[in-house]
């Protein structure tokens, strides 16, 4: 557990972590941030650390894996394979321990690699026992050297003396040591350098780009320069551009970008092209110029009215059959008259037996002038769309009560 002071405390906790405090030097156990005063991170006398999430699987408990921003560069960790743990350093320029962190299969300790191993064995009705741990850190044990034998100055032995210093000194290049571990040998052989420039690595990562005869390399590189910590967002968006230009050169007929249908858009996205249709036609006449897109703005708007049409025919209530009317707003009374014949009709065929009648039902059946006028009240809560129409009917209806009025009111 590391032991946080007030500063560090607090960053952490403004980054989404949760934290625990205590008193120093007392040895009760750490308890929730929530439990102290708002100004604990003041006060002196207190330390933090952060509280261990835990999680069960197949009714095994244990720490949650660890995430990218939870790991350090060089931190030692547990990744969790099928058959054994493996602790490492962790290093983002390597693709499997990132990759591993990444995607949930990695502990800070040995002990909770474990038994994240055995819940997934456990949920899967596998019994995992025991697992190994392989220690891949690359620790390697302090090298002993031998200590030279001073030779014995003394006249007798002066002859065998020179021959001895005349050898070494033709073999000078060569060091007599110990052989150490495998590990640090192999160490110092494949130790590289580490490029860091972001200069440098975006013109290395474009002519390898440049190079890739296949789409597999193309994907593969990509994966690659993608992980590198080095590179600012802005250089890898630059490099996917390039790899995505590169694999419409080597394959253009898989990565050539596919124009979707207008029968498949969605009644949202008719409505949003028929806009900029009209908009597009209504600024060329005012340039005084001959709009020569009118033939696919006919066309969009036929197929969103018939998409509305149906819409309306299947329409289970009211509601969902005078809902369609608000995707004609920028229309023309023409041009909507379609879609709201169907909508009145389809209102008369929703009329269910032990359901109230329609409002249209109900004035066409208004029994007297009274009735009439208290369906017109109700005429002015519907929608603006419809409203016309219910009042033509309330109009019709009113001249059938009472035609004698209507003939007096006339010129």
């Amino acid at each position: 557990m590391n032991i946080l002071n007030s500063n560090e405390a607090f960053a952490a906790m403004m980054a989404g972590r949760n934290i625990m405090c205590r008193a120093i030097g007392e040895l009760i156990e750490f308890t929730d941030i929530d439990q102290f005063p708002a100004n604990i991170f003041a006060k002196p006398g207190y330390e933090f650390c952060i509280k261990v999430e835990t999680m069960e699987l197949a009714g095994i408990t244990f720490t949650k894996p660890l995430t990218p921003d939870d790991v350090a560069e060089g931190q030692e960790i547990f990744i969790v394979y099928p058959d054994h743990i493996s602790q490492v350093k962790y290093s983002k320029q390597c693709m499997e321990y990132f990759a591993s962190v990444r995607n949930g299969f990695a502990q800070a300790d040995k002990g909770n690699a474990e038994l994240q191993l055995q819940a997934i064995g456990e949920l899967f009705g596998r019994n995992i026992f025991y697992p190994p741990t392989i220690d891949n850190t690359g620790k390697t044990k302090k090298r002993r050297s031998r200590k030279t034998e001073e030779p014995a100055a003394n006249d007798q032995n002066s002859t065998s003396n020179d021959v001895e210093e005349k050898t070494f000194e033709s073999q000078s290049n060569i060091q007599i040591t110990e052989p150490g571990p495998v590990t640090a040998v192999e160490e110092n052989l494949t130790e590289e350098f580490v490029e860091t420039d972001v200069v440098k690595l975006v013109e290395k990562f474009t002519a390898q780009i440049d190079e890739c005869t296949t789409t597999r390399d193309v994907l593969a590189l990509r994966h690659v320069f993608m992980a590198n910590g080095h590179l600012e967002r802005e250089d890898q968006q630059h490099l996917c551009k390039l790899t995505e230009d590169k694999l419409l050169e080597l394959d253009p007929e898989q990565y050539t970008p596919k124009v979707e249908l207008v029968n498949d858009l969605s009644v949202d996205e008719l409505k949003r092209l028929q806009q900029e249709a009209e908009s597009l036609i209504q600024s060329q006449k005012d340039e005084h110029l001959e709009p020569p897109v009118q033939a696919d703005v006919d066309n969009i708007h036929q197929v969103l009215l018939n998409e509305l049409l149906g819409n309306v025919a299947n329409a289970a209530t009211p509601i969902e059959a005078n809902t369609q009317i608000k995707y004609t707003k920028h229309w023309t009374e023409e041009q909507r008259k379609p879609l709201i014949n169907a909508i009145n009709k389809r209102l008369v065929e929703l009329n269910p037996p032990k359901a109230q009648s329609s409002l249209a039902v109900r004035i066409q059946k208004a029994e007297d002038l009274t009735e009439l006028d208290a369906l017109e009240i109700d005429v002015s809560a519907c929608d603006l769309e419809i409203q016309p129409r219910l009042m033509e009917l309330v109009e019709k209806r009113r001249l059938e009560l009472d035609p004698f009025t209507a003939a007096i009111g006339e010129p």
